[in-house]
């Protein structure tokens, strides 16, 4: 287990490990099954081994952040979900079927988001956000990286959330070496310290660079990244439904609205939108 990795990982990871004994625990206490039921007909299902095998696997990947643990986990939760429709249809005793089996997917599907959450833009998949795809409206977000060291690097985010960020560099970097990072976003001056978790060489998909587990966030700086992920997304929402309604300079005032009346703005933002 990587040392910077977050207790709702851990959590997960173990939960997920111990899928034979905990997800008998959960469908006898939420589907009221009886437990010579538990003990006799699901325990002697073929399905039931078969959905245990992906989601120990799925749970040992993301102990050990694999690439792969993710799409295995994706796989793991829809045969979970489909087991539970199976289990709660045939044995389960509650009078509450659907209300029971709906909760059951609405677990899956907060895990799910909340895996999501911490692993997508360090560890998986970096996007290559608006600003990259089209260079009418790019923005420029240079961070500053120091190494243990003191050697200093300068690189650009291309995707950054709460929990990490993805950088394109043109100099390799040892994973798992540990850095800080110094950035401004929108007014917000963001210092930080992170683990190297991924690096990539150039790709159709994704540029040179690595991605970066934040870790020992500072409530203020936790809260700088939640005002500019948000503006970001609300950026990234205006690109998408009026790139092609809008000529450069209406998006650009349009753009500057935003930034005006965002909620815990702080001023105009440092970054340019850059002509090409």
């Amino acid at each position: 287990m990587k040392g910077y990795t977050t207790r709702i990982l851990k959590t997960v990871a173990l939960i997920y490990i111990a899928f034979p004994l905990t997800y008998i625990f959960a469908v006898a206490l939420l589907f009221d099954i009886p437990l010579n039921i538990c003990l006799g007909d699901i325990l002697l299902s073929p399905f039931y081994y078969f959905v245990s095998v992906f989601a120990v696997a799925a749970g040992y990947g993301l102990w050990e952040m694999l690439r792969w643990s993710w799409y295995l986990f994706l796989v793991a939760n829809v045969l979970i979900g489909y087991e539970s429709a199976v289990l709660v249809n045939l044995y389960g005793e509650t009078h509450h079927k659907v209300f029971s089996f709906l909760a059951a997917i609405g677990f899956l599907v907060i895990v799910t988001y909340r895996v999501a959450q911490e692993v997508r833009v360090p560890y998986f998949f970096p996007k290559i956000r608006w600003w990259e795809s089209d260079p009418r409206y790019r923005l420029s977000v240079p961070v500053r990286i120091s190494r243990p060291g003191g050697e200093l690097i300068e690189g650009q985010i291309m995707d950054i959330s709460t929990h990490g960020c993805f950088v394109r560099l043109r100099i390799e970097v040892p994973k798992d070496e540990i850095v800080a990072l110094e950035f401004s976003v929108f007014g917000y001056d963001v210092k930080c310290s992170g683990a190297i978790v991924w690096c990539t060489q150039s790709t159709v998909t994704h540029p040179r660079g690595i991605g970066i587990k934040f870790r020992g966030v500072e409530r203020r700086e936790k809260r700088y990244l939640r005002f500019i992920t948000r503006r970001l997304k609300k950026i990234a929402k205006l690109y998408r439904r009026s790139r092609y309604l809008l000529n450069q300079e209406a998006y650009l005032k349009r753009l500057e609205e935003i930034e005006a009346t965002g909620r815990g703005f702080r001023g105009t933002a440092k970054e340019k939108i850059l002509k090409t």
